[in-house]
């Protein structure tokens, strides 16, 4: 299932990347984060708390990496630029990620950054839509997403444009071993 997943989702230009346990995706983040945003840049990554980060010390991850906020507001997710969440789904058959959400920190990390870094556990893959919609109770959702990628549209005299109206890199994250 992640092969396919990981193919259809590269089709959309979103990057995938599977990891054997939290240890690897966090180390993977870590780089991430020194490769991309400069010491000198103040809380230039929001990270919207999730199952992923239980049993990890926030507080030395924060001195390791100054840049990071947990504390997720408007004006702290547009100007950031990485967004990283916990996504709830993949959906193989068309290499999207599915975001349920009650909280607007969640929304925010993976629509107004430039980059969102999704995590997504290996076992949270399905075939399809038809799949999704067996497993959740759609009536029960305060909001879901399903995300293709990196923004895109065609508007403007139909030429094709990254990043208009969300995030211009979609990175996920693949745990095998949550």
């Amino acid at each position: 299932m992640f092969e396919l997943f990981k193919q259809k989702a590269e089709v959309v230009n979103a990057e995938v990347y599977s990891f054997n346990n939290k240890t690897d995706v966090l180390n993977f983040i870590k780089d991430f984060i020194k490769q991309n945003i400069s010491d000198e840049v103040s809380k230039s990554v929001v990270w919207c708390y999730s199952e992923f980060l239980e049993g990890i010390d926030l507080d030395s991850l924060k001195k390791e990496l100054p840049q990071i906020e947990f504390d997720i507001s408007p004006n702290s997710a547009n100007s950031a630029k990485i967004g990283i969440n916990q996504v709830n789904f993949g959906i193989a058959e068309t290499g999207s990620i599915v975001e349920i959400s009650d909280t607007l920190a969640k929304r925010l990390c993976s629509s107004l950054t430039e980059i969102h870094i999704a995590i997504l556990p290996c076992s949270n893959i399905l075939p399809d839509m038809e799949s999704l919609m067996k497993k959740i109770d759609i009536k029960a959702i305060p909001y879901m997403t399903v995300i293709s990628g990196p923004s895109r549209t065609a508007d403007i005299e139909r030429v094709l444009t990254i990043g208009v109206h969300g995030p211009e890199r979609v990175i996920i994250l693949c745990v095998e071993n949550f």
